[in-house]
């Protein structure tokens, strides 16, 4: 997970627990370093539990529920155990949790009432005799805890309502449910005759009578001295009951054929259940597997009741008979109960069938069984998976699929609307439906769809070579070669359209010459045409005239060589790149709302709020989306101030070439301001060239070096994105206090050069008058007014001046303290090389002594403060 991500995640979090924003901050660092060695040093799932239940109010019944959640095979359940039990034993974070749950049940008028407080006050009342009104303060107060603790909802009303919430798939015919003969289960029987008690009659007419009713109860159908009782849940099996009177030798082999009955049923119930629609393909699938076996069943007890028939067959010979049928039907109806149970689907289902199959190794006849039924319910999964693999197609119409398409445009507006997240979020995998023979290859599955998805929709024809039949199997699985061969195919072949026929390298030049100021000659021609422009107010800019000159521009330089120099545009952003930032180390928090001032635009100029855009055509912008360009944007535009700051020291250099006329007694008034001039344009230079060829160069070559050896189009990204991350955390982007500190810096530099442009006509005044006086004669006196006024105005600029100079030194050393700081903490060879150059020769930390030796408080407050206005 990236800086941002951990940085957005843990504030809004912070935030909806009421913790300090100073807390988040050092939360942040904290698990950005520590995340790999908690992953290392977990608890087990069976300690995460002992402690969890030794802190629940009541740890039977959480124990009972993570039972029943185990049993439901629930993905991840385990690490969230572990989780919720580092909860439980921060003693910080539970008291932020509680404090927090507080003021919001305080919000919402309710209260952290117990229901082991309203049963003892109930016990209390039981036991002493309250009057009317405690009494009715007693059922008010029952009345809304119960309000509050029992919403019922939306499926509920439904359920209660008698509907029946099928999303998926055709209607179910209402006739299904009004028929209930129209099932092989057993049919509820309101009054049923009175036969009177089978023991009056013969042991071997009792054993006939029994097998008579085993025989019935064994296709579903209720006997005459065997009652069934519908089970409590509907995926339990039901209870049955025999006749008292039997003879307990009859009775007791009775008991061990009836467990064989209830399997019946519970399977013809799943059968029946998940052959309707809404089930998915992989249920039906099932099902239609299940029946077949049921068949099967059903043949041997036509065969019995043959037997039977013939007076031939007796319990002990029936008991033979079923002995073997019972486990396999027993394993049938344990797997259906835990699939209705945790109301599996699609790839669970598979899931659950896998790792039955597995735990049977050993045991031939069993296993064999669900290796069956396995392959037959994997069969309409296998077919979605093969249209994937080989087109990008999902064809899944009851979500079964282990990856969903989360876009919910058509194929024809594809081209024409632009996903920026569609690489990251418009296929996705959805963990719980990714069948566990399938784990280890679900990334490999997600990226080759995705890459002939890509392919498709630039070229049609492209088929994926040497297709065959996807079929599960647990000792062979060919399916594992398919899977790599079609990645193999489809990487290769998207690699190839991007970097061979859409110049993927080219585009990104492209885009390093603009954005990234690698194309010189076009920056000089783009400042020098439009800063009379973009001096402006940015909304009086006019971005037609700025197109314009920006096209001249192109066309005037070396970049009229460049391909794609049309895709160049003008964008102007209404914030500065100081408020853009925050705002996205801000999203979603409490502190998001500070970066919004509403008079921002009216003060912004043209200079402050100017980048560039970039066109870009499908399949490009997979890799330069919109969240790509405006990291680009945001580096442009720190480039750009920079360039426009080192602009307007250069021409105060150039406007100070008239003191060189003047004395030497009146030159050294601007001795102090040449010289603050000079360290303020090293300063902005050398933030350049760190930037430029220190941070940008290195990370690029480093970038192209691992595109040499880029093999898909996730390491495309992957090196992109990290080439991207890398510019922006050295260019001191993504620190707040570093950004904050380079714009103080570069405002102070921008005032001065502001006050000498200003101070400009004094120096040509001074040299006319200066003039003059050469002329005159030499015994013609002075004039006691220009020698007053002059001598004002020198201190009132040196003054002035001295300001400048402290404020700009003290935010030098207030800046290299902080990146040294920053570099103790978590070292950066690149960034600590800035010390070295502004630094030079330890010039600001030798001034820094002296000062911080020779001045008052007052004086050191005012040398770290911030910019003066010129």
């Amino acid at each position: 997970m990236s800086e941002f991500k951990i940085h957005h995640h843990v504030s809004e979090l912070f935030s909806l627990l009421g913790i300090s924003k100073d807390a988040a901050e050092r939360y942040t660092e904290t698990l950005g370093q520590s995340v790999q060695h908690f992953i290392n040093t977990q608890v087990s799932a069976s300690s995460a539990v002992r402690i969890l239940a030794e802190n629940a109010p009541d740890p039977q019944a959480f124990l009972s529920k993570y039972d029943e959640l185990k049993s439901r095979n629930v993905r991840d359940l385990d690490p969230l155990v572990v989780f919720l039990s580092g909860l439980v034993e921060d003693e910080e974070v539970r008291k932020a949790i509680e404090s927090g749950s507080r003021s919001k049940m305080k919000e919402e008028g309710l209260s952290f009432t117990t229901v082991p407080s309203i049963v003892s006050e109930i016990e209390h009342a039981a036991e002493t005799k309250l009057s009317k009104d405690q009494l009715n303060e007693l059922r008010d107060r029952l009345l809304r805890e119960s309000q509050v603790t029992h919403v019922p909802s939306e499926a509920m009303r439904a359920v209660e309502r008698g509907e029946k919430k099928n999303t998926l798939g055709p209607p179910t015919p209402s006739w299904l449910d009004n028929r209930p003969y129209h099932t092989l289960d057993f049919v509820q029987v309101e009054h049923r005759p009175d036969v009177g008690a089978l023991g009056k009659v013969a042991s071997t007419s009792q054993e006939h009578q029994l097998i008579e009713d085993l025989l019935s109860l064994m296709m579903g159908i209720e006997g005459m001295y065997i009652t069934v009782q519908p089970p409590a849940k509907h995926y339990d099996a039901p209870e049955f009951t025999v006749d008292p009177s039997v003879e307990p030798s009859l009775s007791a082999l009775v008991s061990r054929i009836l467990p064989l009955c209830g399997h019946y049923s519970q399977l013809v119930r799943f059968v029946e259940d998940k052959s309707l629609y809404h089930h998915g393909l992989v249920n039906q699938a099932l099902a239609a597997a299940l029946t077949s076996l049921i068949k099967d069943y059903m043949l041997l007890v036509t065969q019995l009741e043959a037997q039977h028939q013939r007076w031939a067959l007796t319990l002990h010979k029936l008991w033979f008979y079923v002995e073997k049928t019972m486990a396999v039907m027993d394993m049938l109806a344990c797997i259906t109960r835990i699939i209705t149970k945790s109301e599996a689907h699609g790839g669970s289902v598979l899931s659950l069938l896998h790792d039955r199959t597995l735990s049977l190794t050993g045991c031939g006849q069993l296993q064999e069984v669900m290796v069956f039924l396995t392959q037959a319910a994997a069969v309409p999964y296998m077919n979605m998976l093969a249209k994937w693999l080989y087109r990008g197609i999902i064809n899944d119409p009851y979500n079964e699929f282990m990856v969903v398409d989360r876009e919910s445009g058509t194929e024809e507006n594809e081209d024409q609307d632009l996903a920026d997240d569609y690489w990251e979020k418009r296929y996705t995998i959805i963990p719980h439906n990714i069948p566990a023979f399938l784990q280890m290859h679900a990334d490999v599955i997600l990226r080759t769809g995705k890459y002939l998805n890509v392919i498709r929709q630039s070229d049609h024809s492209v088929v994926c070579p040497d297709q065959e039949e996807l079929a599960y199997s647990i000792r062979d699985p060919s399916y594992t070669e398919v899977i790599e061969r079609t990645y193999s195919f489809a990487s290769k072949r998207l690699l190839e359209l991007l970097m061979k026929e859409k110049d993927l390298m080219g585009r990104l030049r492209s885009v390093k010459h603009y954005f990234l100021l690698d194309q010189g000659d076009f920056v000089v021609q783009l400042m020098s045409l439009c800063e009379d422009e973009l001096s402006k107010n940015i909304d009086d800019v006019v971005p037609t005239r700025l197109e314009s000159l920006l096209e001249l521009a192109l066309r005037t330089s070396a970049a009229n060589n460049d391909l794609y120099k049309d895709d160049i545009q003008c964008d102007l952003q209404p914030i500065t790149l100081m408020n853009q930032m925050l705002r996205i180390l801000s999203i979603e928090t409490e502190d998001e709302r500070e970066y919004y001032p509403q008079e921002e635009r009216l003060q912004l100029s043209g200079l402050q709020g100017f980048s560039l855009g970039y066109r870009v055509t499908w399949p490009v912008s997979l890799v330069l989306d919109r969240k790509t360009i405006a990291c680009y944007q945001m580096i442009f535009r720190h480039l750009f101030y920079c360039k426009h700051v080192e602009r307007l020291l250069c021409r105060v250099w150039v406007s100070n070439k008239v003191a060189k006329s003047f004395p030497l007694s009146a030159s050294r008034t601007y001795t102090a301001a040449f010289a603050l001039r000079q360290r303020m344009l090293n300063f902005i230079q050398n933030i350049e060239y760190y930037m430029m060829f220190e941070v940008i160069e290195r990370n690029w070559q480093t970038f192209i070096n691992k595109m040499q050896k880029v093999e898909n189009v996730d390491e495309v990204l992957a090196f992109h994105n990290d080439f991207l991350s890398g510019c922006l955390k050295d260019c001191m982007l993504t620190s707040p206090e570093l950004l904050r500190m380079i714009s103080k810096l570069t405002g102070i530099c921008v005032n001065f050069a502001n006050f000498i442009e200003r101070m400009r006509k004094y120096y040509l005044e001074a040299e006319l008058w200066i003039s003059d006086e050469r002329r005159d004669s030499i015994d013609r006196e002075e004039s006691p007014e220009p020698a007053a006024t002059t001598h004002e105005d020198s201190q009132s600029f040196e003054q002035t001046i001295s300001r400048f100079e402290l404020q700009f030194s003290g935010m030098i050393y207030t800046l290299m303290e902080k990146i040294s700081e920053m570099g103790r903490d978590n070292y950066n060879d690149a960034l600590v090389n800035v010390i070295y150059r502004l630094d030079f020769n330890a010039y600001y930390a030798k001034k820094h002594e002296h000062l911080r030796m020779a001045t008052s408080p007052e004086a050191s407050l005012e040398y770290i403060s911030g910019p003066v206005s010129g």
